[in-house]
């Protein structure tokens, strides 16, 4: 097992990215991730306009993998999803699509307790655990890790999650693959602009599959 930690961060999904770590193909590899906001929120009582919004959405890696070549598939397990510490969620003006409804800045911290995210004294919210960013390196421009696209990169599908095997395309050598943005809960999007943003240490296994397609893709240029 090839372990990583948090400090090895991309803002976006470049090619010409130095690589975190090389590891063979069909290695399990265990890494750390940062929350979205890269643990900057301690409080819910510190300054909102501190927050330096540069640092949003940090993907750890990218992670080079032997035999990935460019048309090929890179297969990602997610094996194990375990959070660490409490999940912090914000919602502001102009912030998400209920921003224009809101008038102050907000910062909320959950503890999570028996696999609940314990949103206050009345209401515990099960969690159902899932990765925000996930991609490889476009064959063209960087891609801030904030941004979906045929690489993959910021889908906030609740789908991907422990158990599941994603597919994504390898579009350089190595595919130079980063993950983040892990949430302990949401649901079918970020209405407020976040979902519940946590840390956490992920286990997946990365196979290459060669010779085959994915289907309506289209080129990252």
């Amino acid at each position: 097992m090839h372990p990583m930690t948090k400090q090895h961060v991309i803002y976006a999904m470049d090619k010409n990215a130095t690589p975190s770590m090389t590891v063979d193909n069909g290695a399990v590899v265990t890494i750390e991730t940062y929350d979205c906001f890269e643990n900057q929120i301690r409080s819910e009582y510190q300054p909102f306009h501190r927050l330096d919004w540069s640092r949003v959405n940090p993907a750890t890696g990218p992670i080079f993998i032997k035999d990935a070549e460019p048309g090929d598939i890179l297969a990602v397990t997610i094996e194990k999803i375990q959070l660490i510490g409490d999940a912090t969620m914000l919602t502001g003006p102009e912030l998400g699509v209920l921003g224009d409804d809101l008038t102050e800045n907000t910062i909320r911290r959950f503890p999570i307790v028996n696999d609940k995210l314990i949103f206050s004294k009345e209401i515990a919210i099960p969690l159902n655990k899932m990765i925000g960013v996930i991609g490889t390196a476009p064959a063209g421009n960087p891609i801030s890790c904030g941004t979906p696209e045929a690489h993959g990169g910021n889908m906030d599908c609740k789908e991907i999650k422990e158990g599941i095997t994603l597919f994504l395309p390898v579009n350089v050598s190595g595919a130079l693959l980063a993950i983040g943005d892990v949430h302990a809960a949401m649901a079918d999007g970020e209405v407020s602009v976040s979902g519940a943003e946590v840390s956490s240490q992920i286990t997946m296994r990365l196979q290459v599959v060669k010779e085959k397609k994915l289907a309506n893709t289209k080129s990252n240029q």
